[in-house]
């Protein structure tokens, strides 16, 4: 599968199971790659797929990436000291691309995504490495540049990347794996940004800059297009899988029935379980549950307004919303199946008192519906 670059001298495939970047002129190169990362000179990059499977065997690639990738170049017959090399578990068919132009500038990006170890800066991950699913999920991105970037331009591409990256998870709404916040991106994420040093200085690259609007708009295309290849992500996806990434589960909504109270093995809670399950179906409950889950998001940062009344304020809301649930439930019948979100996470997150507010009421609608049904 080869790539149309559009800069003069450099060819993009993949061949096999590896990305492969090569330009017949040196270019220059700041990345943070596993092989040759840093400031280099290459004639090109690789990004290579590995096993999904990360173990713990020592004879696992990510004990001796380097190694590893140093074997891959050597495979392909490209110049050891001239290549540089990331790697990732996403599928090489995968690979997103795109091109934008300005003037005498091109810019190209591609992209590997997968985000099963999504993750938010500043959480602590590296204290809590026994609760991170063992699976490998990274975000590689290689731009390329035709164009004379000086140094301090090309650590400004990073951050702009970087930047583009981050908007297109919050679009898609990805969560982090082990809070449930909005993700900023993977555990192992790389970037890799290249030029090829022809024409006038570029000495700024930031997102008030052609060029930084070029590459944010690239990277943050070519992010969501890769997440959704990989993993059929996309921003409208069934509500149930959105709970699902929040650590939320049907049960939990279920369990909020406080009259009567019903055994989880009972067939009574099996139907109140499915019934809970063809509410969250309907667009406009979904639409209602989103919008609580962000007030309640909004309320854990302190992005709400203060007011002098909260509690006679809070107590109103969460009454009139509970009505409002209810009223629209018992005038709207016709609620789709779904057999998406079958996810099931270990841990559960807590929601906030919004989001409890809705969720009980769909509990106690569910019930009421089944209670109308078995009467004679």
């Amino acid at each position: 599968m080869k790539f149309n670059v559009e800069i003069e001298s450099v060819e993009a495939e993949v061949k096999e199971n590896v990305l492969v970047i090569y330009s017949r002129e040196l270019l220059r190169v700041l990345s943070s790659a596993v092989l040759n990362g840093g400031l280099k000179e290459a004639n090109g990059i690789i990004n290579v797929q590995v096993a999904e499977n990360c173990g713990q065997d020592k004879n696992d690639v990510h004990w001796n990436p380097q190694d590893f990738l140093k074997e891959q170049v050597q495979r392909l017959r490209l110049p050891s000291d001239k290549i540089v090399g990331l790697m990732t578990a996403a599928k090489m068919k995968n690979v997103a691309t795109a091109t934008r132009k300005y003037d005498e500038t091109t810019v190209t990006v591609f992209v590997t995504a997968g985000t099963t170890v999504a993750v938010t800066a500043g959480e602590p991950t590296a204290s809590r490495k026994s609760s991170i699913e063992q699976k490998c999920g990274t975000i590689n991105i290689i731009v390329l540049i035709d164009g004379n970037l000086t140094e301090n331009s090309m650590v400004e591409v990073h951050k702009t990347i970087t930047e583009a990256k981050t908007v297109a998870l919050r679009e898609l709404d990805v969560r982090s794996q082990l809070s449930g916040d909005i993700a900023t991106g993977t555990l192992t994420d790389s970037i890799a940004v290249a030029c090829t040093g022809k024409g006038k200085a570029i000495g700024f690259a930031g997102t008030f800059t052609m060029i930084g609007e070029l590459i944010g708009y690239c990277v943050r295309e070519c992010v969501k297009e890769a997440i959704y290849m990989q993993e059929q992500i996309a921003a409208n996806r069934p509500l149930q899988e959105r709970l699902a990434e929040r650590r939320i589960q049907t049960e939990q909504i279920a369990s909020l029935l406080t009259e009567p109270r019903i055994p989880v093995e009972s067939p009574i809670y099996r139907r109140l379980k499915k019934e809970v399950e063809q509410i969250l179906a309907d667009r406009k409950i979904a639409s209602l549950v989103l919008a609580s889950l962000r007030y309640d998001d909004d309320l854990r940062e302190d992005l709400i307004p203060v007011s002098s009344n909260d509690s006679v304020e809070t107590a109103a809301f969460e009454e009139i919303v509970q009505v409002a649930v209810r009223n629209y439930l018992a005038s709207n019948r016709s609620l789709c199946n779904n057999e998406r979100g079958k996810q099931k996470p270990e841990d559960e997150i807590e929601v906030g008192p919004l989001t409890t507010c809705v969720f009980k009421a769909i509990s106690e609608n569910a019930y009421s519906r089944i209670c109308k049904a078995d009467d004679p």
